[in-house]
C-alpha cells in the first residue's frame, strides 16, 4: 500500500470513529433535555395559568426562561469543551497519520494547538443555506436563544388561547402515544443533534486542514471523501474525490449532519510503492480511491434510481458520461445543485444518448 492509500484508509477509518463520537455527544444532550422537561412540569404545575394576571404570567415566563438559560448554557459549555478536545485530538491524529505515511526520514509538524482552536472559532461553517458562513460559537449561542424563545412563546400562546396547563405541557412534551416525538422539546432535541453533529464535523475538518497547512511541504492538496451509502447528500456525492488547494475550496460540513471528510493529498515525491488500499462502503470494502459515482455505477439499477432518481440514474448508465463527468455535471461553479434542465443545456448529447 503506498503512502497516499495509507492516508486515505486512515482518514476514512477516523471518519467512521468520529460518527460514533458524534453520537456520544448527542446522547449527552438527553440529560439536559430531561432537566428542561422537569423544569417545565414544575413551573406549570398547580394553579391554571389562564387565571394569572399579566404581571404574574410574565414573571413566571421570565423564571422559565432563566431556568432554561442555565440548563442550555451548561450544555453549550460542555459541547464547547468537547469540541476543543476534539480539535486537539484530530490534529494529533492527522500528524501521526502523515508521519506513518511518509516515514520517519521526513519530519511532520504538529500545528500550535492554540492556533488550531482559534481557527475552529474563526473559520465559518461551510453549510449551504441561510446558516452558511456563521461562526460556530455564535451559532451555538443562537441555538440556546431560539429554543428558549420557542418554548416560552408556546407557553404564552397557550395561555392566550385558553389552554389548560396540562394541554400546554402536552404541547411541550408531546404525547406518550407518539413516544413524545410530537412535542416542542423533541424539536429542541433534533436541533441540538444537528448542531452537535455539524459542529464536530466542522471542528474535525478545521483541525485536519490546519495540520495539513502546517505540513505544506508534504501535503499538496486536500481530497473530499464521501460516505458510500444511500444516505449521502447530492452535494457530497458530487464532491466525492475532488481535490482542492490547502487554502481554498469547499470543506465539510457541506450541510447539517454532513458525514464527509477530507484526506491529505501528498506531494508527488511521496507517491511511491504499490497501491491496494481499501475503504468501507455499505456493502463491503472497496478500492480506497473509488469516488461516489464510480461506486454507484457498480450498484443495482434499483438502488441507483432510489438514490439519484430515475432520470439521473438513466443518464449515469446510458448517457456516455464518465463518473467524473457526471459528478461535475451535478453542481454549478458555486457548488450548488443543478436541475435536470440546467444539466441538459450543458450536455445535450448525453441526454439524447439516454433518451431523456
Amino acid at each position: 500500500m503506498n503512502a497516499q492509500d495509507k492516508l486515505t484508509v486512515q482518514s476514512i477509518r477516523r471518519a467512521v470513529q468520529l460518527e460514533g463520537l458524534k453520537q456520544g455527544e448527542v446522547n449527552k444532550f438527553a440529560k439536559f433535555l430531561k432537566e428542561m422537561d422537569v423544569l417545565l412540569r414544575e413551573r406549570l404545575s398547580g394553579e391554571e395559568l389562564t387565571t394569572f394576571k399579566r404581571n404574574r404570567l410574565e414573571k413566571l415566563l421570565k423564571d422559565v426562561g432563566e431556568g432554561m438559560d442555565a440548563i442550555l448554557a451548561e450544555n453549550s459549555a460542555q459541547l464547547k469543551d468537547s469540541m476543543n478536545q476534539i480539535a486537539v485530538s484530530e490534529s494529533s491524529f492527522e500528524a501521526k497519520s502523515l508521519q506513518l505515511a511518509v516515514g520517519e526520514a521526513t519530519k511532520v509538524s504538529l500545528p500550535i494547538l492554540d492556533e488550531v482552536k482559534k481557527a475552529v472559532n474563526a473559520s465559518p461553517l461551510h453549510v449551504r443555506g441561510a446558516d452558511g458562513g456563521k461562526l460556530i460559537e455564535p451559532y451555538i449561542e443562537d441555538f440556546t436563544t431560539r429554543e428558549k424563545q420557542r418554548i416560552v412563546g408556546a407557553i404564552r400562546q397557550g395561555v392566550f388561547e385558553g389552554q389548560t396547563n396540562g394541554e400546554i405541557i402536552q404541547k411541550l412534551r408531546g404525547t406518550r402515544a407518539n413516544q413524545f416525538k410530537d412535542g416542542i422539546l423533541d424539536i429542541t432535541s433534533r436541533n441540538a443533534e444537528a448542531i452537535v453533529r455539524t459542529g464536530i464535523a466542522h471542528v474535525a475538518t478545521t483541525a485536519r486542514n490546519e495540520t495539513f497547512k502546517a505540513n505544506s511541504d508534504i501535503v499538496d492538496r486536500v481530497k473530499w471523501q464521501s460516505t458510500l451509502d444511500g444516505r449521502t447528500s447530492e452535494i457530497c456525492r458530487s464532491l466525492s474525490g475532488q481535490e482542492f488547494p490547502l487554502n481554498s475550496g469547499p470543506r465539510p460540513p457541506a450541510h447539517w449532519r454532513c458525514r464527509s471528510t477530507i484526506t491529505a493529498v501528498l506531494d508527488k515525491e511521496f507517491a511511491f510503492l504499490s497501491g491496494g488500499g481499501e475503504q468501507s462502503s455499505m456493502n463491503g470494502p472497496v478500492d480506497a480511491n473509488l469516488t461516489y459515482y464510480q461506486w454507484l455505477k457498480t450498484q443495482p439499477i434499483e438502488f441507483q434510481d432510489s438514490v439519484i432518481g430515475v432520470n439521473r440514474g438513466n443518464l449515469l448508465r446510458n448517457g456516455g458520461l464518465s463518473a467524473e463527468s457526471f459528478a461535475k455535471l451535478q453542481l454549478d461553479k458555486n457548488f450548488q445543485p443543478l436541475t435536470l434542465d440546467d444539466m441538459r443545456r450543458l450536455e445535450p448529447l448525453a441526454f439524447k444518448h439516454a433518451s431523456i
